[in-house]
């Protein structure tokens, strides 16, 4: 090769490392969060809320199937933000929060997914009307994470809900399920109660019939639903009432 040629492939080399590194250094910051390998990263619920001169933008982040990671932009209509807040949750895990000053373009976390710990409900629910349905019912179970508002330092949010699993009626009325015990996560205690929301729905349409609230008060949660406890009554007793 000749001394002419080999000179034109190093500048060549140099113009595309050069180039490399200018898109890297002028694109927008993000923040990458790393998935623990092993979390399903298409089941990971991330949401995230960015503050700055442009006052607060919130949004969700999707993984794709068998991502090492998310990326989060941290700017606003090319403004770039000054903190961002974020959670993450994984069915299995606790959530888990971040608080980031934004400093530098490529920051770094990693969503560890530290085990849940699970617990049965049993319950039973009380004779009602509601219940005799033309199409089949199934109980579906929501977790309201109140605390998230304050998190985010919102007086006024959408409350974020986050599917926990689906429960049969026996023919006396009975059901079972499993529960992660979101009572021993830190993230679950705020001044705003987090609880757990029982629906009678429609098997084929997922259409809401009823919903489904604790007969005991000392299990009711002060915005409607069932409280976070480690134990529960069995069987814990509910009545349906109709879904408005």
């Amino acid at each position: 090769m000749s001394v002419i040629h080999t000179r034109r492939v190093v500048l060549l080399a140099l113009l595309l490392i050069g180039s490399f590194v200018n898109a890297q250094t002028s694109g927008s910051p993000r923040l990458r969060l790393f998935l623990a390998p092993s979390v399903p990263s298409e089941k990971v619920e991330i949401q995230y809320m960015l503050y700055g001169a442009f006052g607060a933008y919130g949004n969700s982040a999707v993984a794709n199937a068998d991502a090492a990671s998310v990326q989060i932009p941290l700017s606003v209509k090319g403004r770039v933000a000054e903190e961002i807040k974020a959670f993450a949750w994984a069915p299995g895990c606790r959530f888990e929060t971040f608080v980031v000053k934004v400093e530098g373009l490529d920051i770094q976390r990693t969503y560890t997914c530290e085990p849940s710990s699970d617990l049965v409900l049993k319950g039973k629910l009380e004779a009602s009307d509601l219940l005799h349905q033309p199409q089949p019912t199934e109980i579906q179970v929501m977790y309201l994470a109140d605390w998230a508002c304050d998190f985010f330092e919102l007086s006024d949010c959408m409350v974020p809900q986050f599917p926990i699993g689906t429960a049969q009626l026996d023919s006396t009325r009975h059901f079972e399920i499993k529960l992660p015990d979101f009572s021993a996560d830190s993230a679950s205690i705020g001044s705003r109660q987090s609880r757990f929301q029982l629906i009678l729905r429609e098997i084929r349409t997922q259409n809401p019939v009823a919903s489904l609230d604790p007969e005991s008060k000392t299990l009711s949660a002060p915005g409607g639903g069932l409280k976070l406890l480690s134990l529960y009554p069995n069987p814990t007793l509910f009545s349906a009432s109709k879904w408005r």
